[in-house]
């Protein structure tokens, strides 16, 4: 995958949705590395079509599993075509603070996941909204390669350190303490930067400006929004690392890559 460097740093995004066609032609475009996660069969299907895209298959990495906020409507067995031809499986996991799904409902869906992912080898992208104690504590059945996305819990981030799994920052690293503190503690070797998409993006703007905190995003923004955003994540999380932003770009890309590789990767 080609990668375009703006102002030195190499931008990816390691967990988005299908979005809007603007913010997918400027992945496409950019070279943006990003993993884009379907969480029910139509969002897969709009995947599958992305994907025929002119370069799309160059900068997009095509993820599928039943959401939790989708696991009382339909089942793995509707998303399974494409969780077996998809190279990654996510984003799965529970949740309890946005969703009214019964927790058991969300947590058959989940193990079920869990194991699928753990016999096919292949990484999964972990969604642990006030879940996160239980579900770290139920990987430890189920070893695999995981990215937790956009962890921002104030506690147990140590249980999920222990199993080596990747963290992904989110846009609110600008604001949020909890995702402060995962950008300073996550391993330079496990850490990621997302979007989570442009909508996320724009809510965590708006968060935080109700907290007085002044969007600072490039200038650039409105031309190219998933790469200013993914700029200011990564220059934030540099910050709060005493790291060069150029040097945690370069590393968050290797972390990526290695994230998608074949097998259980080791460090």
């Amino acid at each position: 995958m080609t990668a375009v460097q703006r102002g030195h740093i190499v931008v990816t995004d390691a967990h988005a949705h299908t979005g809007t066609k603007e913010e997918t032609r400027e992945r496409i475009r950019d070279g943006i590395m990003t993993m884009i996660c379907a969480g029910e069969p139509e969002d897969a299907k709009r995947l599958d079509e992305i994907l025929k895209w002119p370069g799309a298959i160059q900068a997009l990495v095509p993820a599928a599993g039943l959401h939790p906020w989708n696991s009382g409507k339909t089942s793995v067995e509707d998303m399974m075509p494409f969780m077996e031809k998809y190279p990654v499986i996510g984003e799965i996991g529970m949740d309890t603070l946005w969703c009214d799904v019964p927790v058991k409902v969300q947590r058959e869906a989940f193990e079920r996941q869990l194991a699928f992912a753990m016999e096919q080898k292949k990484p999964a992208v972990l969604h642990t909204k006030a879940q996160e104690k239980e579900i770290a504590r139920i990987l430890r059945d189920y070893p695999n390669r995981y990215l937790v996305h956009w962890y921002s819990c104030s506690r147990f981030l140590d249980e999920y350190l222990e199993q080596d799994c990747y963290v992904s920052i989110g846009p609110d690293v600008v604001w949020n303490p909890a995702v402060q503190e995962a950008a300073r503690r996550v391993p330079k070797n496990r850490i990621l930067a997302e979007t989570d998409g442009l909508g996320a993006v724009e809510w965590a703007l708006k968060e935080g400006e109700k907290m007085g905190i002044k969007n600072t995003l490039p200038s650039a923004a409105p031309v190219r929004p998933v790469g200013a955003s993914l700029e200011q994540t990564i220059k934030c999380s540099a910050g709060l690392r005493g790291m060069d932003p150029a040097d945690l770009a370069i590393r968050i890309r290797e972390n990526m890559i290695r994230f998608l590789s074949n097998g259980i990767a080791s460090s």
